[in-house]
């Protein structure tokens, strides 16, 4: 929507503006401790020790600032992270992205603060080319995932003249440039993506604590990766994601580099999966057939059919259906191992035409029937969101002018979006005619759901997408449901978001708007959180007509207020 974006647009900088806005200066990019101290509490447990180290670091166009130390004993490690332009006296906020916190040992977290968890805040109080003092507090997560208050913290130290090198340095594996211990983690096959859950761990001994970055070459389209930060010397586990798809079978030797050093690891890559469907005179045994069938209506993730596969060799696999009435099933995975699997296949499509139909499964030369009756279509009931082609709306800026206006009209183009099919609402300027945003929309049951950017709200980086539910017809006032947490960057830095809605009234009547009166409405309120404030960034209103679409709009960042009301529109 057009006063959506400028809306967002304004709230972005606004964020950027806050999180850049404390500006300091420490000339020397890297420096060591000779003396410092920091403590805090949790309740009535107090934690000290020495500052060992502080040193800054340049990510993009933003500066880190790292204060480590460690226990008397030294089986502890204290370490902090600060986020700005450059360093100064002032405040900053876990929630601003400008803070975290981490006191471990042995590798395993014991306190643990950050924007994700809830406000933490550190002050520096005192900062010159020679000395660093400040105090801290807020909320972590303890080992067990509770969330605590850290009280009375406080930190100071003295640096030491000169600049060293920031980047740790260490040794990866053993001494004969093995990758000892290698850990698995995720099944590679040919032709399947890697996903997050694919990775590789490795052993390093670190020497000098630092900023890192361990990767390998690329190998059969896969490579691995990750970079951070060790704050503290000796041996540690580190986690490498894998990227790519293999494109052959067969084992794939890796080289991991860190620094000067470098080790070796063999990676096995399953091919294609071979078996055999279950099945009794052509029809697949068993089979369970999933969710509504009926003409008109597209399939979404509850229309599935699920067969059996008796696998002999593992691998990838890829089985679907033949394309039967406009629609079809189909499924792609790995098999990690042999034996019987059920395997869940997806449907896609709308149906053409009521009655029974047969579909064949194919896997490999194995193959398998089931039937399927589609009901015929029914009347609709009248929703509060018409997606019938060519219907459209007009909407009133108020306290705008005529550039205001902006049109919605539901076109045709269904596109396909993972498993689900949407119908398309396109966004214009009244007054000129062009384009300007196209909005993606299903309804199965009650619930209307949205295919939206995220990225347009919590200004991430990059567009992250997603669905989420905008509108339930089926409950009662007052009732609360969230969208996914949505995850992104913003700056670099990991930031997860989520959007609560509250439906304030059902079936009222509606006769504030000129000219109109609507005696059945849904009014929708909608609140944009970043995780762990409480404090939303943005919310609006959105008001849905029965059988005639949505008739009212406003959002408010704390800043800026608009608000648009429908002044006519076609329902087809």
């Amino acid at each position: 929507m057009k006063h959506l974006k400028i809306v967002f647009s304004i709230l972005l900088a606004s964020v950027i503006l806050n999180a850049c806005r404390k500006a300091y200066s420490v000339e020397n990019e890297f420096q060591t401790t000779t003396s410092g101290s920091w403590q805090f509490s949790n309740g009535s447990t107090k934690y000290s020790g020495n500052m060992d180290t502080v040193y800054q670091t340049t990510a993009g166009s933003t500066n880190e600032l790292f204060l480590i130390g460690t226990t008397a004993n030294g089986s502890q490690t204290f370490s902090m992270h600060l986020y700005a332009d450059s360093f100064k006296i002032g405040t900053y906020n876990a929630s601003a992205f400008q803070s975290s916190f981490t006191y471990s040992s042995s590798g395993e977290n014991i306190y643990q603060a950050s924007q994700l968890i809830g406000e933490f805040i550190v002050n520096i109080t005192s900062i010159t080319n020679n000395t660093i003092t400040g105090t801290f507090s807020g909320s972590a997560l303890d080992s067990t995932n509770n969330v605590i208050q850290l009280t009375s913290g406080s930190f100071t130290s003295t640096f030491a003249s000169g600049s060293v090198n920031p980047s740790s340095t260490g040794v990866l594996g053993d001494s004969s440039g093995n990758c000892q211990p290698v850990t698995f983690l995720g099944t590679y096959a040919l032709g399947i993506p890697t996903t997050p859950s694919n990775t590789v761990g490795v052993s390093v001994t670190v020497t000098v604590p630092g900023p890192y970055t361990i990767s390998t070459n690329t190998i059969n389209g896969l490579s691995f990766s990750r970079s951070g930060t060790f704050a503290i010397t000796g041996p540690q586990n580190v986690i490498l994601y894998a990227t790519g798809t293999p494109t052959v079978a067969g084992n794939d030797v890796f080289t991991i580099q860190y620094g000067n050093s470098q080790c070796a690891f063999t990676l096995p890559v399953l091919g294609k999966s071979v078996g055999t469907l279950g099945s009794t005179a052509d029809a697949c045994t068993p089979f369970t057939l999933n969710g509504t069938y009926q003409q008109g209506s597209a399939f979404n993730t509850s229309n599935t059919v699920q067969v059996q596969v008796n696998i002999t060799t593992p691998g990838s696999y890829q089985i679907s259906t033949d394309s039967v009435n406009g629609v079809r099933f189909s499924g792609s995975g790995i098999f990690p191992t042999p034996g019987i699997n059920n395997i869940t296949l997806t449907g896609i499509g709308t149906p053409l035409n009521s009655g029974l139909q047969n579909f064949t499964v194919t896997f490999g030369t194995s193959t398998c029937g089931f039937p399927v009756t589609f009901l015929p279509p029914v009347a609709p009931s009248g929703d509060y969101f018409p997606l019938s082609l060519n219907s459209n709306w007009i909407y009133n800026l108020v306290g705008g002018s005529a550039s205001d206006e902006i049109t919605y009209k539901v076109i045709n183009y269904s596109p396909t979006i993972g498993a689900e099919n949407y119908q398309t609402i396109q966004q214009s300027q009244t007054q000129s005619g062009a384009i300007t945003d196209s909005f993606y929309y299903r309804k199965p049951g009650g619930d209307y759901y949205e295919y939206v950017d995220f990225s347009k709200v919590f200004g991430f980086d990059q567009s992250v997408t997603s669905e989420f539910i905008f509108l339930k017809d089926n409950v009662s006032a007052t009732t609360t449901w969230n969208s996914p947490t949505i995850a992104g960057t913003i700056g670099g830095v990991a930031v997860s978001g989520y959007a609560q809605m509250t439906l304030l009234a059902q079936a009222v009547a509606v006769t504030s708007i000129p000219g109109f009166n609507f005696p059945d409405v849904i009014e929708v309120q909608y609140q944009y959180f970043i995780t762990g404030n409480p404090s939303p960034i943005l919310t609006q209103q959105r008001w849905f007509a029965r059988n005639q679409g949505e008739i009212y709009f406003s959002s408010n960042n704390g800043t800026i207020n608009s608000v648009y009301e429908v002044s006519t529109y076609e329902v087809f």
